[in-house]
């Protein structure tokens, strides 16, 4: 199960012998008795002129075509993500309570729910699903290059896909960057037709990406969008110094609960009405 799937950009080619015939005069129609010489001359030069313009409208070409794929290829992200986050392992970064899930560190509070999707050949959690106050935020993380971005491209074809599956995609500017909200057709509980919601963010950090998906009240609500958000601005990237290819999914690590100082502790201390954050495993 992935995310991304491999494609190849294509240039634009072109025609080193382009020649418009329907540009060209004819001399005969040109030329005078008095001037011959000097109207072909001139012919001649509005010819080069021509030929020049037309090759320099393929150069213009292919340079917008070049600006286009360095642009797609720019890292996308909040002009304060190295202060608010996401933040990268290296950096320095605010204390909080963080779920330790290997290569993403998340912040938890209380009543927050943290549900694992895992793969089910392989066992690799494949992402974490944030839960508080009826909304949702999905986090999965992916390699990239240092001087590289996948947001820009991610999100033309985020688009492209909703369009072909007969939904509608919006661009939007937010505290988080560039974000696509998205209606796509999908059937209600009761099996009529309807549309489901959500909204992508995504951030590219160094040789890192992270992709969030809000679900739930975190679409509609601003409330609660807000308290998923600064959860998304909290997270902590830790990607390895491993090499890894491009757009390739980072695995998460599962929790490790030590059972022993679980058991230690006297069952007087425990409030069995404080809840606290909870994991639920999806496969």
């Amino acid at each position: 199960m992935g995310l991304f799937s491999r494609f190849k950009k294509s240039t634009p080619t072109t025609d080193d012998e382009v020649r418009a015939d329907d540009e060209f005069t004819d001399d005969e129609e040109l030329v005078t008795q008095d001037a011959d010489i000097d109207t072909e001359a001139a012919d001649r030069a509005d010819d080069d002129a021509d030929v020049d313009e037309d090759e320099s409208d393929d150069v213009t070409d292919s340079d917008d075509d070049l600006d286009e794929e360095e642009a797609l290829l720019e890292k996308s992200a909040p002009f304060d993500r190295s202060e608010k986050g996401p933040f990268d392992i290296s950096e320095e970064y605010p204390e909080h309570d963080r779920l330790d899930l290997g290569a993403l560190k998340v912040p938890v509070v209380d009543g927050m729910q943290v549900r694992l999707d895992t793969d089910d050949d392989s066992e690799r959690v494949l992402a974490v699903t944030l839960i508080h106050d009826g909304g949702g935020i999905q986090l999965q993380a992916f390699a990239t290059p240092r001087s590289e971005g996948l947001w820009n491209t991610v999100r033309g074809q985020l688009a492209e896909s909703v369009t072909k599956q007969g939904g509608e995609s919006t661009e939007l500017h937010t505290s988080l960057g560039k974000e696509l909200a998205i209606e796509v057709p999908a059937k209600t509980e009761s099996g009529r037709p309807g549309k489901r919601s959500m909204r992508f963010a995504g951030i590219d950090g160094p040789r890192w990406f992270v992709r969030a998906v809000f679900s739930g009240k975190a679409v509609t609500d601003d409330e609660v969008r807000a308290e998923l958000s600064a959860l998304f601005r909290g997270v902590v990237v830790d990607r390895g110094a491993e090499a890894m290819a491009p757009r390739e999914l980072i695995a998460l690590t599962a929790p490790q609960v030590d059972q022993d100082k679980t058991e230690e502790k006297d069952e007087d201390e425990l409030n069995p009405f404080e809840r606290g954050p909870e994991i639920t495993e999806v496969r």
